[in-house]
């Protein structure tokens, strides 16, 4: 069942607890990160947009877990290639199933990329 609030705090509050701290972790992270970006609750869940949409965190189905799912996911590098849901059409997502799975150094970097895709409004990739 989905979780209906109104805005993020309210949600974190509704989740379960495991879910809830996870979550809490990567707000903390995204708000350091890019202060400016506007917190929203689309989709029942929290969004996070500046110059268009960036990023957005979910559990995961199991609810054992959530995820961060980045908008223009299909146009990052993800050098690292932690990313999963490369069936999707645009968005690609980073799993955390415990507080160990976020690594901040490496959700920094792709955050930046993000706000960055958004600064250049790039909705293809590039020609080669």
């Amino acid at each position: 069942m989905a979780i209906r609030a109104v805005d993020v705090d309210a949600y974190l509050l509704q989740s379960p607890p495991h879910i809830s701290i996870l979550m809490s972790e990567v707000r903390d992270i995204i708000r350091k990160v890019i202060p400016d970006a506007e917190e929203t609750i689309k989709y029942t869940v929290p969004f996070y947009s500046r110059k268009g949409l960036l990023c957005y965190l979910s559990p995961l189905k199991k609810k054992d877990g959530m995820y961060i799912g980045f908008a223009k996911g299909y146009l990052m590098s993800d050098e690292s290639g932690i990313f999963s849901g490369k069936d999707l059409k645009n968005i690609r997502h980073i799993e955390i199933r415990r507080a160990s799975d976020i690594k901040k150094r490496l959700l920094k970097e792709y955050l930046i990329e993000a706000v960055l895709l958004n600064e250049l409004k790039r909705d293809t990739l590039p020609f080669l």
